[in-house]
Order: C-alpha cells, then sequence, then structure tokens
C-alpha cells in the first residue's frame, strides 16, 4: 500500500515544464539518504592496519611503514577522489608504555564510527591487548546499541613454513598442507581466546595495494563489511572498494526500493491518470540513486545525454509513456506486477551499462539492455 501522502504527492507532480524540474522534483522527495562509511581501523602495532585498508580499496590511501606508523588517531577520507569513505587509524594499541593511553584513544573515537574492525597478526599468540580492547569496547557501549566488530586475521602468508605461500590454492576449509593446518590452528586459537572478536576472516595483503597475486580474503572481508554497515554507508563502501559484487548487491537493493514504490503505485487506480505518469518520478529518482552509485550526478544534461528520448517529453500527465512503450504488450495502464517487473528492468539495465565503465550509451542501448532484463525477469517467472 502506498503512502497517502506520496500518493497526494504523486498526482501533483503530473506535469513538468523541463527536464530539470523532474530532475528537482524527484531529489526534492526522494533525497539522497546515503552516509559516509566510517571505520575504526584498531590492533597492535605491526598488526597491518595501513596494509589491510589499502588492499580493501584497491589504492594506496594510509602510509605504510617499518616503524610504528600512526601515532595518533588519523582519519584517512577519499573524498578528493570523489569517492567518500573515512578510516579512522588508531595507533597501535599494544605500542610499549602507551597502551592504556592508546586504549582511550579507541573509546574516545568508538562514537563516530559505524563499525570496529580488528586487525591481529598470524602468527601471534599473545592476545592480552586485544582482550582488554575488546573488553573496554563491550564496557563503553553497555547500556547502547553494541557497536559491530569485525576480525580479520592479518599476514596469514607468515605463518609456517613462510616462504610456502600460494593463495591461489590455499583451503583453509578443509587444510591439508603444513601451512593451511599452521593458518587453521592459528584461526581456532585466536576465537577461544577471544570469542567476543567474532569470526575472523583470514587475510593477506600482499606487498601492496595492487599486489593481486599475494592477495588473500579479501573479498570475503570486503563482504563481511558491507553487510555490517547501515544501509546508507552502503553505496559509498560499495563504491570505494571497487567491488563489483558489492556494487551488484547495492543496485539491485536500491532497484527492489523502487521497484516496490512502482508497484504499490500503479495499484493506486486514479481516473484519468495513466499509470505509467505516477510511477515517472519514481524511476528518476531510482536513476539518480544508480547514478550516485556509479559516482556521479544526474542532471539535465546527463539525463538528456544517457536516456535521449525516454525523458524527451518532460511536460503534461502523459510524460513517461516513453519507457512502456519500449516493451512489447504494454500500454500507458499497467498493473502493479508489470510496474515492479519494468522499473526493475529499467534500473538493472542501467546498472549494467553503467557498470561498463562508459557514459557514452544513449537511449537505443538503453532499450536494448532494458529488453534482455526484461525478458530474464519473464523466464524466471
Amino acid at each position: 500500500m502506498l503512502d497517502p501522502e506520496l500518493l497526494t504527492w504523486l498526482t501533483g507532480k503530473l506535469n513538468f515544464e523541463s527536464l530539470e524540474d523532474l530532475l528537482k522534483a524527484a531529489k526534492e522527495k526522494f533525497p539522497d539518504t546515503d552516509i559516509v562509511p566510517t571505520l575504526l581501523l584498531a590492533g597492535r602495532t605491526g598488526a597491518g592496519k595501513s596494509s589491510l585498508i589499502n588492499a580493501l580499496a584497491c589504492r594506496t590511501i594510509m602510509p605504510v611503514g617499518v616503524l610504528p606508523t600512526t601515532q595518533k588517531p588519523t582519519a584517512f577520507e577519499l573524498e578528493g577522489k570523489g569517492v567518500p569513505l573515512r578510516v579512522l587509524d588508531l595507533p597501535g594499541v599494544g605500542e610499549a608504555g602507551k597502551h592504556g593511553e592508546r586504549l582511550q584513544s579507541v573509546l574516545d573515537q568508538a562514537d563516530q564510527a559505524h563499525l570496529l574492525l580488528l586487525a591481529i597478526p598470524c602468527p601471534e599468540r599473545s592476545l592480552d591487548y586485544e582482550t582488554q580492547l575488546l573488553a573496554a569496547v563491550a564496557k563503553h557501549f553497555a547500556s547502547r546499541t553494541p557497536l559491530p566488530i569485525l576480525t580479520a586475521g592479518t599476514k596469514i602468508d607468515l605463518a609456517a613454513p613462510v616462504r610456502d605461500w600460494q593463495p591461489a590454492t590455499l583451503n583453509l576449509a578443509a587444510p591439508s598442507t603444513e601451512k593451511e593446518k599452521h593458518i587453521a590452528e592459528w584461526l581456532s586459537y585466536v576465537g577461544r581466546v577471544l570469542p567476543e572478536a567474532g569470526a575472523i576472516t583470514a587475510c593477506a595483503s600482499g606487498q601492496s595495494c595492487d599486489d593481486f597475486a599475494n592477495q588473500y580474503g579479501l573479498d570475503a572481508l570486503r563482504k563481511r563489511i558491507f553487510d555490517a554497515l547501515p544501509d546508507a554507508a552502503r553505496t559509498y563502501f560499495a563504491r570505494a572498494t571497487h567491488d563489483l559484487a558489492l556494487l551488484n548487491q547495492r543496485a539491485e537493493n536500491i532497484v527492489r526500493l523502487f521497484s516496490s514504490l512502482s508497484s504499490a503505485a500503479a495499484a493506486q487506480p486514479i481516473p484519468a491518470i495513466p499509470d505509467s505518469a505516477l510511477i515517472m518520478p519514481i524511476q528518476v529518482a531510482m536513476l539518480i540513486r544508480l547514478t550516485s552509485l556509479h559516482g556521479k550526478s544526474l542532471n539535465a544534461d546527463l539525463a538528456g545525454k544517457l536516456l535521449g528520448p525516454l525523458m524527451a517529453r518532460v511536460a503534461g500527465r502523459y510524460a513517461f509513456e516513453q519507457v512502456t512503450k519500449w516493451i512489447p504488450g504494454i500500454g500507458s495502464v499497467v498493473g502493479a506486477a508489470v510496474a515492479a517487473a519494468m522499473t526493475y528492468a529499467l534500473g538493472m539495465g542501467y546498472h549494467s551499462l553503467l557498470c561498463q565503465g562508459s557514459w557514452n550509451f544513449d537511449a537505443q542501448a538503453l532499450r536494448e539492455e532494458v529488453l534482455k532484463w526484461w525478458e530474464k525477469i519473464q523466464k524466471d517467472l
């Protein structure tokens, strides 16, 4: 059931004098709710925190050094490259003589974060510092919603035998080699000593952010971070990590949301008003959100270039009949199920083209991609 206030708004927004008016109305009614994800990065000195973040982001954003690099809580932001992500890097909590001071720095920063990412280096077995850290965080959030905690078992490539490192064939689910057994045993040990740390993701960051051949477990860790973040923080994290699987997941979440709104709108029969006109601002809002997912803003110039005749007729109540004409057998009056499927095909087709990395496609290319998704939906049904 569509919210009555939204239905009133939709029926009052059927006439637009320009493409700018349409985009402005959609942005005002469906504002961008995305927020910058903030990760609180903690761990002992030498845990490989900076290397881990660089590998997760697939770019060098934090300095890496032999000596303790981070001496005070430092916020690293990727805004300069148009990819919002904030990492609160904390000084190594295990540095001699400074543990109490630096443990407090964790708590001072914790309230700003969406989750705590704890790095524990393999094959470290003295886990007193991590025990104190987790206990302090638990106490800090005792009367509030707990801060999600994710644990990365870093530097698993340093497990004995050190020179035997073949990440492409590493099998920790059924360890058989000496190295696999050492890693699996260490992960089990950490899990027993630190049950509050939860499941531990085994990772190796490689020698640099692009040393993909020697990296391990990063896709799994990105997925865990993505799932632990608030929904509003997932768009920017997917963009920041360039992870196609996360981009696809986020896009589908966005498309399903607006498909359900389109379905609800089409289920509200209003005399003399075609269903396609009611779902116009909803679908435009979806395209705005998907464009943002790929790092751009859908302004009038870009909309006209990418969507062409689809958005050429923006004046009058029958403006968005163009989208229904793309799909054979659909007229201006569509049911709830058809509205949802049509919106889904439009959104996923648009996202698929953006995933190819080019902004040069036109309305015909989009129409062909939408039809592919439409046919896929029909087969699935």
